[in-house]
């Protein structure tokens, strides 16, 4: 048994001062296989401790449904990390930010449009409580206090960049305490006054995040609480990447600079990422802060060990730094991966959704309805109506779109709307009944800031405005399909409309498995799937690469696979690759 304890200039492991260098890493961004090589880099970097977020989303998928197993087994994680020496800092949230959906939170919190997030309106804490009960009994047996590796429990999640309400924070605080968690807990925040101010609690460890100059950080830290020992536990030292936005890599001189100064300054310093990992499936965030972006499926985030978890440039840097500042020696016993191509991609067939019904789940509603309206989280959706069309045309107007819409009309490709579009309209010219379907893509919920509450969709009525009369109505009555592509298609041999939804399959026999990467040219935007598994988003877009990381575990001896999504078809050549990096 063992405990933890934080002075005013120190942390104190066992009786005894001990710094902290820790790294992050997401056990639910890494094959599981994966988890060990991963921590033997963070540990040879020079790091004693592991950070990582629990994520509220993957554990409770539907509501009072909790899976803590297989890829979710976070007790296995801390396990591998304690037979390696590592200590670990676990953030549950329920909010954790991550560059994630929602912020890691479900999506069924959004079933309810009136919903108070991150706050301690009683309807959001019933819904975080069975949760975090879960999280506290998992993580009583691996608390540093009954043998484990846990030191330390973070409360939310820089909450003073999204609100005020201490009230809520304190409820979080006797929620832990209450419910065993006996290691000291942690907040972080930026290095601002207001931040600190809103974020923390004075009777809690208080740590600081940034991405340069550790001195003006940690000392506005040590201003705001002057009891406790300097302690960053967000040391950005790269970033995350969004599609279609040119990325600059940060200078290595200052990234040396500040975790240099971080440890000469601090107690706790960790690594926001170590290794960054991959954003499988549909679970990538976005951003939308006067500019909407969306998060890539990479999450590399230009970390020390890169995405496949090869050891960089920066990863030798920062090790000659930590070693040397920490006093122990410089080793390198871990491999790095080795990858492989896969030469022999036979494409099978393509087929389309009319043909495959069985993957659309319908509603009927008269009223327009949101995505989490009609029990769904993540994919596509379909809106089909019909309006009457007068003599001299009319005028559609779509509502507010979240986050990419396309237009058909009498099945016709007519226009494309995102959710930066203020215009929203298309000329009708076709007289009488006329069948609107409009496909819309969640491209990722809102992750960061007050605009969390992001539900997918269409937010409202379809508008028609008929000239000859010079009024706007409202549109009623809707067939709504939901295509969240947890099934795929049996048989690929259908021949595909141009600008719509289409699936096209291929397959590889391969004798061993090795890592790969999966290089797509031609296809449009959507997802890719190896043996039904969601390899993540794939988008021809500037400034960003088509490719998708396929880890070996993924694959299988014999024949593999490959569908992908394309959500408007073109006619165009295309190529699937399983290539080296």
């Amino acid at each position: 048994m063992g405990d933890i304890r934080i002075g005013t200039d120190h942390i104190y492991i066992n009786g005894k001062p001990e710094k902290i260098m820790s790294g992050a890493m997401h056990y639910f961004r890494i094959v599981p296989q994966y988890w060990r090589d991963r921590l033997l880099k963070l540990k040879e970097l020079g790091c004693n401790c592991v950070e990582t977020y629990l994520c509220w989303n993957l554990h409770e998928k539907r509501e009072g449904e909790f899976d803590f197993s297989g890829w979710l087994d976070f007790g296995a994680f801390l396990e591998e990390a304690k037979e390696l020496g590592l200590y670990a800092i676990v953030r549950p949230g329920p909010y954790i930010c991550s560059e994630w959906d929602f912020g890691g939170m479900p999506w069924w919190l959004l079933k309810d449009r009136n919903i108070q997030l991150r706050c301690s309106d009683p309807g959001f804490l019933r819904k975080i409580t069975p949760y975090l009960q879960e999280v506290c009994s998992l993580l009583k047996p691996h608390l540093i206090s009954n043998g484990g590796n846990v030191i330390l429990v973070q409360i939310e999640n820089e909450y003073g960049s999204y609100g005020n309400d201490q009230a809520y924070l304190r409820w979080l605080k006797a929620f832990y305490e209450d419910n065993g968690i006996d290691c000291p807990l942690i907040t972080s925040d930026g290095y601002s006054e207001f931040l600190l101010k809103n974020g923390a609690l004075p009777e809690v460890f208080a740590s600081v995040n940034y991405r340069w100059n550790s001195v003006r950080s940690l000392n506005c830290l040590k201003q705001y609480h002057p009891g406790h020992p300097g302690a960053v536990l967000e040391l950005w030292n790269g970033k995350a990447k969004h599609w279609g936005e040119p990325y600059v890599p940060r200078d290595l001189e200052e990234v040396k600079d500040s975790v240099a100064k971080a440890l000469d300054h601090g107690e706790l310093v960790n690594l926001y990422m170590f290794h960054g990992g991959t954003t499988f499936g549909f679970m990538n965030g976005a951003l939308d802060k006067g500019k909407w972006l969306v998060q890539t499926t990479s999450y590399d985030c230009e970390a020390p060990l890169n995405e496949y978890g090869f050891r960089t440039e920066k990863y030798y840097a920062e090790q000659t730094i930590i070693c040397e500042k920490l006093g122990i020696p410089v080793r390198n016993t871990a491999s790095d991966p080795v990858f492989r191509e896969y030469p022999d991609v036979r494409y099978v067939g393509q087929t389309t959704l009319t043909e495959n019904p069985q993957l659309l789940r319908k509603t009927v509603s008269s009223p327009m309805k949101t995505m989490e309206q009609c029990d769904q989280g993540y994919g596509y959706i379909i809106y089909r109506t019909k309006i009457f069309v007068g003599c001299d045309g009319a005028r559609l107007i779509l509502p507010e779109v979240r986050d990419i819409a396309h237009v058909y009309v009498d099945g016709t490709y007519a226009a494309t709307f995102d959710r930066t579009d203020s215009q929203r309209e298309i000329a009708v010219t076709r007289q009488g009944q006329v069948e609107i379907s409009v496909l819309v893509e969640n491209m990722g919920r809102i992750n960061y800031g007050m605009l969390l509450k992001d539900p997918k969709g269409l937010m409202g009525e379809l508008v028609v405005y008929d000239g000859e009369y010079g009024l706007y109505a409202k549109t009623f009555g809707y067939e709504i399909y939901s295509l969240e592509l947890e099934t795929l298609p049996e048989r690929y041999d259908t021949a595909v409309q141009m600008n719509a939804p289409a699936m096209y399959c291929y397959e590889v026999d391969i004798d061993s498995r090795a890592d790969t990467l999966l290089r797509l040219e031609g296809f449009t935007r959507g997802v890719a799937f190896l043996n039904g598994f969601n390899l993540g988003r794939h988008w021809t877009i500037e400034h960003s690469e088509n490719k998708l990381y396929i880890p070996a575990p993924l694959l299988k001896e014999g024949i593999n696979r490959i569908v992908v999504f394309d959500v408007l078809a073109n006619d165009g050549p295309k190529t699937v690759k399983l290539a080296k990096e």
